[in-house]
């Protein structure tokens, strides 16, 4: 069974297994994991966190699956997982695990000022593996960043007002994520080595997870322009039925979903930081009018443009 957590849930999880003092609020939880640590029973299971998780592991072992892809982490290593990821543990590969992990809110991530390539040049949104292999010097630099959120959730909180914390929580957390685009972005000598002891290039994947990697890579192209499953079924010449079962089976999130997840974010930033009205950021995202964006919107938020942009 996959245990459906939110930020909340999270929170009161690890609050319970005493590990640390996690940010009041739904913006983030950060968790640090040592040795002596009592790691909750919930994380042996299937878990689907609706958010951005980080996990580093600054020594010893951690075997985990994402997404039915297995793979063992050891020193100096990083996995990046996007919403409703699929993430599976093993707990006797905790034993003597030294790491840090950063679960941000889905709504958080989608409230920062950063262009859309820093989300789709993340290994949560690329053809690669989640799992990245880092240098001591990578692992000490993006690890300070995750120190420095949990510093400001501690102290910050409880002395500075609502709006300046959140302030600084933006800022943070988008060095952070500009961070984690450069550091993914150079070249590797090692991978994270899979499970089954296979290099991860020549491990062989379904041609279900084929159809999905590309879908998404598709959809990161062209989601200004196209918002139709329909296109992007006929581009890997599938139906559109067929390819949402796939990609619901792969992710657990609907070919819809990914499609509105994309171009809901883009609507966002530039209705917040582009400085264009609602009529221009309808046209820049290829809908017919004003009036179909505004009812897209708010199916999706809730709120009309025209609120969000205010609030």
């Amino acid at each position: 069974m996959i245990e459906s957590m939110s930020l909340r849930d999270m929170k009161t999880l690890y609050e319970i297994a005493d590990y640390g003092n996690p940010e009041e609020g739904r913006d983030y939880v950060f968790v640090r994991i040592t040795p002596e640590s009592n790691i909750p029973a919930i994380l042996t299971k299937a878990l689907r966190f609706n958010g951005l998780i980080i996990t580093i592991v600054k020594s010893g072992r951690l075997s985990a699956a994402v997404n039915m892809e297995r793979f063992v982490l050891t020193e100096n290593t990083m996995v990046i997982t996007g919403a409703n990821s699929i993430i599976t543990f093993e707990d006797d590969s905790m034993q003597q695990l030294d790491a840090l992990v950063l679960f941000v809110g889905d709504e958080f991530i989608h409230d920062l000022n950063f262009e859309i390539i820093v989300l789709n040049n993340l290994p949560i949104a690329s053809n690669h593996s989640p799992f990245v292999a880092l240098t001591p010097e990578e692992t000490h630099h993006i690890a300070t960043h995750l120190e420095l959120l949990d510093l400001n959730a501690r102290q910050n909180v409880a002395e500075g007002s609502e709006v300046i914390h959140k302030g600084i929580s933006r800022s943070l957390l988008t060095a952070t994520l500009y961070q984690l685009m450069l550091t993914t972005s150079r070249p590797r000598q090692t991978v994270v080595t899979p499970a089954d002891d296979q290099p991860s290039g020549s491990r062989p994947r379904s041609r279900r997870m084929l159809y999905t990697h590309e879908f998404v890579r598709l959809v990161r192209k062209y989601f200004r322009s196209q918002h139709s499953v329909r296109f992007y079924a006929d581009r890997l010449c599938i139906s559109p039925k067929y390819l949402s079962l796939v990609v619901k089976e792969c992710t657990g999130r609907s070919a819809a979903e990914i499609i509105d997840e994309h171009l809901l974010l883009e609507a966002k930033n530039l209705l917040r930081f582009s400085g264009k009205n609602i009529q221009q950021v309808a046209y820049d995202l290829n809908f017919s009018n004003q009036s179909s964006f505004g009812k897209y919107f708010k199916h999706l938020t809730g709120i009309s443009p025209s609120e969000f942009q205010n609030s």
